[in-house]
């Protein structure tokens, strides 16, 4: 790590000092938090806004969502969607989270055989700490 000498352990500080630094962290991490609050709510409007494109109000409703469902968020929604079903696998990937289900990925992987292999070497390595003869 550069400049490892410049640091202090925290065992040769005194409580006071220790105290102090901890105080600066406190305020830094509160900062930070009401940062990402204000973020989070600035997005939560936005996405809140009904869309001012009028060709993608029409699209919207041509495919049936209700005019007073129609938002940013509805909008970005319907364009996952539109890419997912072209074939963007990130696309799709985030519209199952955003759903709570199980990735694709974890439906299509098949469980790991159980052909006892792994008892086999627990159980070698068992008699092997026992004071048995060593696995071959």
């Amino acid at each position: 790590m550069p400049n490892e000498e410049n640091l202090i352990p925290n065992s040769e500080r005194t409580p006071e000092e220790r105290r102090e630094i901890a105080q600066k962290g406190g305020v830094a991490s509160g900062a930070a938090r009401r940062r990402k609050r204000s973020l989070r709510e600035a997005a939560d409007l936005y996405l809140s806004l009904p869309v001012a494109d009028k060709r993608q109000v029409n699209k919207l409703l041509r495919r049936y969502v209700p005019a007073e469902d129609i938002d940013n968020q509805m909008a970005m929604i319907a364009g996952l969607h539109a890419a997912a079903t072209d074939g963007d696998a990130r696309a799709a990937a985030v519209l199952v989270k955003l759903l709570g289900e199980e990735t694709p990925a974890e439906k299509l992987t098949p469980p790991p055989a159980d052909d006892g292999f792994v008892e086999a070497l627990q159980q070698a390595a068992q008699v092997w700490k026992e004071g048995g003869d060593e696995p071959e």
